[in-house]
């Protein structure tokens, strides 16, 4: 009786521990939660939940610089209208009969555009800010603490793009900076040439690096990603010295420019903007940004005309930078889709490893629930018999 007893609880106990795996599978969809349960099995599951891991924090990333590169794209087209709306203005002072008050005028609305641009080139996405380059806690463009006598606004950021990864050791340069948004080339030299420069003027190479004056100016340096000075340097002479309205231009001497070596002479163009805005004033502007002189009409014309001229090659290279934002964020939306295809492919195979056959396990339930019905009535009639109940 007392080893009949044993075996009802034994197998009950064994009834238990097929009832706790076959919850757990109903309720998770998995076949096994624990390695011991098949070492093999779980270590594919492992690798797959691995896999799968890595490309949900690719998704999200990429994401984001979808995110970003969608607003920097909305962006520069807000940028090329108001280059458009300066061009227009441009052209109707420089129109014969413009009165003093209506220049004003249009120097308030350039000025408008000005601050416009200067917005919009500030644009930042989850706090970042989208056209500093590699460091997108720097603020894109600073106005100087004396702006409002001078109007200087400064780049605060780099011509390097930050790499985001589109595959695991994959990565792809994100977005554009302000060096192809707001900043023009005034010069470009390759191998054998020399690039000619103003003092005021960063001079970046094609692969972003930005190259420094030393401490005598007889040289300009590279300086590398992280902000310092690397030994790659080009020798320069001066070829013009400062004026009241003009910084000292530079020269790369002869044969300096070597290899692949590609330099650009980046020109400001909020520069440009101050300009236009004091000659619609009347006033030629100093070196340091501050009002000038003040000149005559013609002479008016001749920095307007100048300032034109200075728009339609900013536009062209809004327009590249535009592009090539394209062609970026393009590499991007494709690398999305193919995300989302291994995130299917790996979700098809965890289920397929690792997804346990809910219509075997409702029948297993139910199986075992008849078995649990007549084993505990079993039990029942067990405990109903005694010499008692035999004599009777």
């Amino acid at each position: 009786m007392i080893d009949m007893t044993n075996q009802m609880v034994n197998r009950i106990n064994n009834l238990n521990v097929e009832n706790e795996r076959i919850s757990y599978q109903m309720s998770t969809g998995d076949v096994i939660e624990n390695g011991s349960d098949d070492s093999v099995l779980y270590a594919k599951v492992i690798d797959i939940e691995d896999s799968l891991r890595v490309y949900d924090g690719l998704k999200t990333q990429i994401d984001k610089t979808t995110a970003q590169n969608n607003v920097a794209d909305s962006s520069m087209s807000e940028i090329k209208l108001s280059l458009d709306q300066i061009k227009s203005n441009l052209l109707k002072s420089l129109n014969a009969g413009m009165d003093d008050a209506a220049r004003g005028a249009l120097a308030t609305n350039i000025a408008g555009q000005k601050e416009n641009i200067f917005t919009i080139s500030n644009t930042r996405v989850d706090g970042e800010y989208i056209f500093s380059g590699s460091d997108t806690t720097k603020q894109t463009f600073v106005k100087d603490p004396n702006y409002d006598e001078n109007g200087k606004i400064t780049y605060g950021g780099n011509g390097i793009l930050r790499n985001v990864a589109v595959e695991p050791n994959v990565y792809r340069d994100r977005g554009i900076t302000a060096f192809d948004v707001t900043m023009y080339n005034a010069d470009t030299a390759g191998d054998g040439e020399q690039l000619t420069f103003y003092e005021d003027e960063r001079i970046v190479d094609d692969n972003g690096y930005e190259w420094k004056f030393n401490s005598d100016k007889s040289k300009i340096f590279r300086y590398d990603r992280n902000g310092n000075i690397t030994d790659d340097s080009v020798s320069i002479t001066k070829i013009a010295d400062a004026t009241t309205t003009k910084p000292a231009q530079y020269q790369t001497d002869a044969g300096e420019i070597t290899g692949t070596t590609f330099l650009q002479a980046k020109h400001n163009y909020f520069d440009d903007l101050n300009i236009a805005v004091n000659a619609l004033k009347g006033y030629a502007t100093n070196v340091d940004g501050t009002k000038g002189a003040t000149i005559t009409s013609d002479e008016a014309d001749e920095l307007l005309r100048q300032v034109l001229d200075a728009t339609s090659q900013q536009y062209d290279a809004t327009n590249v930078g535009h592009a090539e934002l394209g062609g970026r964020n393009n590499i991007f939306n494709i690398a999305s889709e193919r995300i989302q295809s291994k995130q299917t492919h790996y979700n098809i195979l965890l289920q397929e490893t690792n997804g346990a056959d809910l219509s075997k396990l409702a029948m297993e339930s139910k199986s075992l629930e008849m078995t649990y019905q007549a084993l505990y009535s079993t039990v029942a009639k067990m405990n109903d018999l005694s010499l008692l109940n035999y004599l009777k």
